[in-house]
């Protein structure tokens, strides 16, 4: 069998990490079982991580950067108002371990500062993103002129607010009405030109 190189054994532990936290919860998961499920020794996970907290932070950093990229390549090709509607309503349908992993991570943030560092981080990018699209959605004429950071953070923490609702406890009736309420909160705060 072919050694594998360093950065990718580390990738795979990294990997074996996120699946096993999305799987099982973030705080369910033990070193035993990374080790079995990547079918590793214990003491690769120490060599290739300082300890397991490293590990943890790092897997999950790598886990919502891997979820912002996958989400921007989605809609690369999408006109703003489809991606913005794209954005606005990625919301969990059912009980959604993805989702929950961000919880997991919110609720984590809430007592360790490199938690919320790492989380204001994400949303900051996510923001940014959203921004992107009212932006070019202004340029083309899609919307009127608006303050975009102001409207961006007003619809960020709208599509936050039902995503914790679902993911709490997600029926099609709600997950229907949050997709009618933000569409119709993003035509209110930036409708058409005139409007």
């Amino acid at each position: 069998m072919k050694t594998m190189s360093a950065e990718n054994l580390r990738t795979k532990i990294l990997d074996g990490a996120i699946a096993l936290f999305i799987d099982k919860g973030v705080d369910k998961v033990t070193t035993r079982e990374l080790t079995e499920h990547v079918g590793i020794s214990r003491s690769h996970i120490y060599h290739y991580f300082r300890d397991w907290g490293t590990l943890r932070l790092q897997a999950i950093e790598r886990f919502m950067q891997a979820d912002l990229d996958a989400f921007k390549e989605a809609v690369v090709d999408f006109p703003p108002d489809v991606a913005l509607d794209t954005f606005i309503t990625s919301l969990p349908e059912t009980h959604d371990a993805d989702w929950l992993l961000y919880n997991a991570v919110w609720t984590q943030a809430q007592h360790d500062q490199v938690y919320a560092d790492l989380a204001m981080d994400n949303m900051d990018s996510w923001m940014r993103l959203l921004e992107s699209f009212i932006a070019a959605g202004i340029s083309q004429g899609l919307y009127r002129q608006v303050n975009v950071a102001r409207t961006a953070r007003m619809l960020g923490a709208a599509v936050n607010g039902y995503a914790d609702i679902l993911s709490v406890n997600p029926t099609a009736s709600r997950f229907m009405e949050a997709k009618e309420d933000l569409r119709y909160l993003v035509n209110q705060l930036i409708g058409l030109p005139g409007e």
